[in-house]
């Protein structure tokens, strides 16, 4: 079970040193004092979703504690990704970091701004099997986390490409 403060927040990158990426942006968040990472998942190679046309992702999941709102919270994932050299010109298209916030137990919103729970997570396995790792007792709907992802042949799809000393590293 969640805390009403916890959130679930996807990271992803496929252009330039993707595993240097999702390292300083974890890094970055863990440095804003309203953010706690409390778990951070492998990093995973996945195949692109949406636009197919592009480079592999490293994907991962991180539950933080967050003590402002969820607005607040994508307000300052969507700086984070700026600041860290984002540029959207295509969508679902190639990116330097991407930070999106997928869910919170306690949470709902659907405006214009930010939708919670991100209304695609539960179609893709890139989100689900780092989830997975970090929180194997999720569910959504009435469906555990590990069923959903077997209905999606996720796990065909998601290779796990490095674990070794995620934990502590870089003070997260």
């Amino acid at each position: 079970m969640m805390n009403r403060k916890d959130y679930i927040i996807s990271l992803g990158s496929n252009m330039g040193d993707s595993k240097e990426i999702l390292h300083a942006a974890i890094k970055k968040l863990s440095a804003n004092p309203g953010l706690r990472v409390l778990k951070l998942s492998s990093f995973y190679r996945t195949k692109p979703w949406g636009k197919t046309d592009q480079p592999d992702f490293l994907n991962a999941a991180a539950l933080v504690r967050w003590k402002g709102t969820p607005e607040e919270l994508l307000a300052f994932l969507l700086l984070t990704e700026k600041e860290m050299g984002r540029v959207r010109k295509v969508h679902w298209g190639p990116r330097t970091l991407d930070l999106d916030l997928i869910y919170n137990e306690y949470e709902r919103r659907d405006t214009e701004y930010l939708h919670l729970p991100h209304p695609l997570f539960w179609a893709r396995p890139f989100v689900l099997v780092p989830m997975e790792e970090i929180l194997p007792e999720f569910t959504f709907g009435g469906e555990g986390i590990h069923e959903r992802i077997l209905s999606l042949h996720g796990y065909a799809e998601v290779k796990r490409e490095w674990t070794e000393g995620k934990e502590n590293e870089n003070g997260y």
